[in-house]
């Protein structure tokens, strides 16, 4: 699948970044085939998201399996950042239709590697789901950001430019 979207900056200064991010990025929905290039960003974000302090231990091959399913089944959408053909990023959403008139997007992961995050795929990468979401159908984004990640900062700056507010709290622990 295809995104077509115009994207529009919200600054001049900032439309000579957007394409030439364009230019050396390609963004595109996932297919089942890209369940390796989403896995193998794993490690990587794992590490990031301090799972084990709540005694979360880390399963690639049950992780594998589910992002196979999800992308199998449609059961989330995937927006994926590309560079040189190695995914670098991805905005992942399911819909919630369970309790309103319109479905409600819930992101899942939003994750982009760490040499690419001061460009400006992270911005691109969120506006492209948005366009996705509302081609969805979607009537409103929550977006649960756990605050121990280490970009937690940067994606409430993020979300926060886009005219989101933050409307509650990720509380976590062990068992």
């Amino acid at each position: 699948m295809t995104i077509s979207v115009n994207l529009q900056p919200d600054h001049a200064k900032h439309s000579r970044v957007y394409r030439a991010t364009l230019a050396r990025y390609t963004f595109r929905v996932a297919t089942p085939a890209d369940c390796d290039g989403i896995v193998a960003l794993w490690p990587e974000h794992w590490q990031e998201a301090n799972y084990h302090a709540r005694g979360i231990i880390p399963d690639e091959d049950r992780y594998r399996s589910w992002t196979q399913k999800i992308l199998d089944y449609g059961l989330h959408v995937i927006v994926l950042a590309l560079y040189l053909d190695e995914v670098i990023g991805f905005f992942d959403y399911s819909l919630d239709h369970n309790f309103s008139t319109e479905p409600v997007a819930v992101m899942g992961t939003f994750y982009v590697k760490k040499p690419h995050r001061r460009s400006a795929v992270p911005m691109i990468l969120l506006e492209l789901a948005i366009a996705q979401m509302q081609a969805d159908g979607a009537c409103a984004l929550h977006a649960p950001i756990t605050s121990e990640s280490l970009s937690s900062r940067a994606l409430e700056n993020t979300f926060a430019k886009y005219g989101f507010t933050v409307i509650g709290t990720m509380m976590g622990r062990a068992l």
